[in-house]
């Protein structure tokens, strides 16, 4: 491999335009933040002021909008950075809320998405097709002999797992019919809850246990 080969990155880059994520793969040479941010800033269209003329300082993170922040000076592939990783360019004041993965009760997890998401039994069952699907199909057959404990899921909305703001993930419910539990305790219908990681989600009096991750720190 010549040297020249070995100064080239491919990565996958992620932005945001309001609230909707923008994504691209781009070979780059394995260069500093620094250096790569005026070329990525300009490729993807983002502003440099902000409404008041002000400039707007841009990071990059390693894997998501709350990853590692990576080192202005320092070269991309000595803080990590391989071919096939994801960069997110980001602005540098903006707060970033923890990344949330909801933990299934056959050992995978699925990230939820940064708006939240509103669980019911078909969204689940629909999460552990994509990753166990094996799994998917038994559960589908003890479903039907009534042993399953997605069973103990509303199959309408159960309950709402979304950012408070800028701050921590919370959990809330509506329902009077059937429970979800924060660690074994009940949540009040209306009330909102905060989570932390390593939380025990219950849907269900005797029902799917789901384990809560939080990744990635409150404010950049």
């Amino acid at each position: 491999m010549t040297r020249q080969q070995q100064e080239m990155l491919t990565v996958t880059l992620h932005w945001l335009i309001g609230d909707r994520e923008q994504t691209t793969t781009i070979v780059c040479e394995d260069s500093s933040p620094e250096t790569l941010l005026p070329l990525l800033i300009d490729g993807c269209g983002l502003p440099v002021r902000n409404e008041r003329g002000e400039p707007i300082a841009y990071t990059l993170r390693l894997a998501s909008p709350a990853g590692r922040l990576l080192r202005p000076a320092e070269s991309a592939s000595a803080q990590g950075v391989r071919s096939g990783s994801h960069l997110w360019l980001t602005e540098g004041c903006r707060a970033t809320p923890r990344r949330c993965l909801l933990g299934l009760p056959d050992g995978s997890e699925v990230a939820l998405p940064p708006r939240g998401v509103t669980l019911s039994r078909a969204w689940l069952l629909q999460a552990l097709a994509l990753l166990n699907l094996d799994t998917y199909h038994r559960e589908l057959a003890l479903l039907e002999q009534r042993r399953s404990l997605y069973r103990y899921v509303s199959n309408r909305p159960h309950c709402l797992i979304a950012p408070t703001g800028t701050g921590p993930w919370s959990v809330s419910t509506e329902r009077t019919d059937v429970a979800t539990l924060l660690n074994g305790m009940r949540i009040a219908p209306g009330a909102s809850e905060p989570l932390r990681d390593g939380d025990i989600l219950t849907l269900g009096e005797e029902g799917l246990s789901l384990s809560i991750t939080l990744i990635g720190d409150i404010a950049a």
